[in-house]
């Protein structure tokens, strides 16, 4: 099991994540007072909250929403965070913390960007190596990925960043590494 853990002002992000990684997992969703499970295989546990001051787990992978600036009084275990690069408060408010970032955005130093988009598709760029939850290495590389209408393109570099980190082999991303 992974813990997923998505800050977020709405949910449009953890409601995509949960509804695009539901169809290689099995995914438990909570928001508020709300649960929900789909999909089937290895299971992720994703909590959808706006705002979260202490994470103290063995292991987590920490998605912030776009705009949101997260204010950590406490951090433990291993933790991963996916952040947008476009928001400056959130870089600097994880440049203090002593954990693994991952940014996704249209920029060449980020981690996770794109080269193309389409109306139904993006080219995404790993732009770096990132070290898996398992351990293993995945080297940069370019590939296609669908996006869904509605969504933002942060969206979708956020769920392709997550499925690099859980080593997707089920996914077409898998197919390619």
């Amino acid at each position: 099991m992974t813990d997923i853990i998505v800050i977020e002002t709405d949910t449009k992000l953890s409601e995509y994540i949960a509804r695009e990684m539901s169809k290689n997992y099995f995914v438990r969703y909570l928001r508020g007072t709300k649960l929900t499970e789909s999909g089937s295989g290895y299971m992720l546990d994703i909590l959808s909250t706006e705002s979260l001051t202490h994470i103290c787990c063995q292991s987590a992978v920490v998605i912030l929403g776009e705009g949101v600036e997260p204010e950590f009084n406490e951090l433990s275990g291993k933790l991963t965070f996916i952040a947008d690069s476009l928001d400056t408060k959130q870089l600097t408010a994880l440049s203090r913390c002593n954990h693994p970032v991952i940014t996704c955005g249209t920029f060449e130093k980020d981690t996770v960007s794109y080269t193309s988009i389409t109306e139904d598709s993006v080219t995404v760029s790993l732009n770096r190596k990132v070290t898996a939850l398992s351990g293993r290495s995945v080297q940069p590389l370019e590939f296609p990925v669908r996006m869904t209408h509605g969504y933002e393109i942060y969206h979708c570099l956020a769920v392709t960043a997550l499925r690099i980190l859980l080593d997707d082999f089920d996914s077409d991303l898998g197919k390619l590494y």
